[in-house]
């Protein structure tokens, strides 16, 4: 892992997510995402490219080089190992757990924070696991299926997905969808629920080949 500040990580991740749902990644989507000044992203974009992170024409879309691909997945398996740790092991609920893991995996040595998700992935409850290619729940056509990965609705709306019985680790199928795309209608434990598609974009899936 490269010793890259705290912010270039988060940068790395968040290209990473949104290269999984939109063919182009942009300044402008990295300041929503990241809820920063486009000024500010510019910058350190500049960094990322200085460090062969990512590649940029001017003005054009980002991505990954092959480096910076390999150590956003790094850093995205290293905050799911010890949110999964926060959440499974300890009992933390999982909007503080959220906050915690990115405290934690900022907050120490590069080389501790490598050992420590290396000795989790070892543990029996915590298996090692490839990083999966995710998408939202909202872009699955009529009859695909998925398996819940996260979901990133927060608040009441995260409340009332998983008392629908819509957690991580649930299949789910599309049934069908409205003829103005919206709501969107599902199959779960063999019962039906329907949400709005913003509601399903929360959800993140990773689609059943």
């Amino acid at each position: 892992m490269l010793d890259l500040s705290s912010s270039l990580q988060d940068y790395l991740e968040a290209i990473l997510e949104l290269s999984e749902v939109n063919s182009t990644v942009r300044v402008t989507d990295l300041a929503k995402k990241l809820n920063i000044a486009k000024a500010s992203v510019s910058q350190s974009i500049s960094k990322l490219v200085d460090l062969n992170l990512v590649q940029q024409e001017s003005y054009g879309p980002i991505e990954l080089t092959s480096t910076g691909r390999e150590q956003a997945l790094k850093v995205r398996r290293r905050h799911r190992m010890l949110r999964k740790f926060l959440i499974e092991i300890l009992g933390v609920k999982p909007e503080i757990a959220e906050k915690d893991a990115c405290k934690m995996e900022h907050s120490i040595s590069p080389e501790t924070m490598d050992k420590l998700v290396d000795f989790l992935a070892a543990s029996e409850q915590l298996p090692q696991e490839e990083p999966k290619m995710t998408t939202q729940l909202s872009q699955l056509k009529k009859g695909q299926t998925g398996t819940v990965t996260k979901i990133e609705a927060t608040g009441t709306l995260r409340r009332r997905i998983s008392e629908l019985g819509v957690n991580v680790g649930t299949k789910i199928t599309v049934l069908g969808v409205a003829p103005m795309g919206d709501p969107m209608e599902f199959s779960v434990q063999d019962y039906r629920l329907s949400l709005r598609k913003d509601e399903a974009s929360l959800i993140r899936v990773e689609v059943d080949q």
